[in-house]
């Protein structure tokens, strides 16, 4: 840090970069009224101080009227969290150890980092979370650097290659090269979506069963058809991946699974009309 930085003046520049953070262009005017400036030269004397001190990469964009934060330098942002954010943090961390077992140690490590500069009010309730839930879904067996290495590929727009082998299709292996386009959890296991040849919109692959995974960069990238992510992929809770067709289906339930379906967002176009007899 900087030396000769008063305190006043570090938390000027911390609301500074905190309301740049946003990524979004912020008009001079907007900033000196939310930072609360005097004057238009102290404003421009903290920006230079950020460029030159820290290295931060703010520029002003003329075409959108306002400065963007492209890179924050060595400055560190000092932030506090409220109490439903820390309840937030802490079942994600929970999340994350029970749905990606190899990162369990590091959910936990995180937690301890963090621990030490929560204030204790705050920190017991982040406790007592942790000790009172518990995820119970069963998760499948991975291979950990299967799955990180296909996270780093989704990244970088690269392919992979695997050998695969379902136990709906032929008992023998077959190896296959892929563009990898997004993860996601989905009953009990993780699964890969990505290209197929003789698919468009691509195809499921359960990670577990992915074998000798290598990245293959040397040949073209296919991205997913336009307009598709990974949600509208993964979204529906039927294991009824998106295909080609729109095909309406209609259901009828009757009590008492009629009242218990409706808890549940089983699809994102899904829709709920009252029948006879509590159907």
């Amino acid at each position: 840090m900087p030396r000769d930085l008063s305190s006043v003046k570090l938390d000027r520049l911390n609301r500074l970069m905190r309301l740049l953070y946003s990524g979004r262009p912020v008009s001079k005017g907007a900033i000196m009224d939310a930072i609360g400036y005097a004057s238009v030269r102290t404003f421009e004397r903290d920006l230079a101080f950020l460029r030159e001190a820290y290295d931060a990469e703010i520029r002003h964009d003329q075409t959108q009227g306002g400065y963007i934060l492209e890179g924050r330098g060595t400055f560190i942002l000092n932030f506090t969290l409220t109490e439903r954010e820390i309840l937030s943090l802490v079942s994600g961390l929970r999340m994350a150890s029970h749905f990606l077992p190899h990162l369990a140690k590091d959910a936990d490590d995180l937690w301890t980092k963090m621990r030490s500069s929560l204030p204790e009010s705050l920190l017991e309730k982040g406790e007592t979370l942790g000790r009172c839930s518990v995820v119970s879904l069963p998760v499948s067996r991975m291979d950990s650097r299967a799955f990180d290495l296909l996270v780093d590929a989704i990244g970088t727009r690269t392919n992979v290659r695997f050998s695969y082998r379902s136990p709906y299709g032929s008992e023998r292996a077959t190896t296959r090269v892929v563009s990898p386009w997004g993860v996601f959890f989905q009953s009990h296991a993780w699964y890969l979506w990505g290209s197929h040849p003789k698919t468009p919109k691509g195809v499921t692959y359960r990670i577990s069963r992915i074998k000798t995974l290598h990245v293959w960069p040397d040949t073209p990238f296919s991205p997913p058809p336009d307009g598709m992510r990974i949600d509208d992929h993964a979204s529906s809770g039927w294991y009824g991946y998106t295909g080609d067709a729109d095909i309406p289906v209609e259901i009828e339930i009757s009590p008492p699974l009629a009242e218990i379906v409706q808890e549940t967002v089983w699809h994102p176009t899904q829709r709920f009309e009252e029948g006879e007899d509590g159907k």
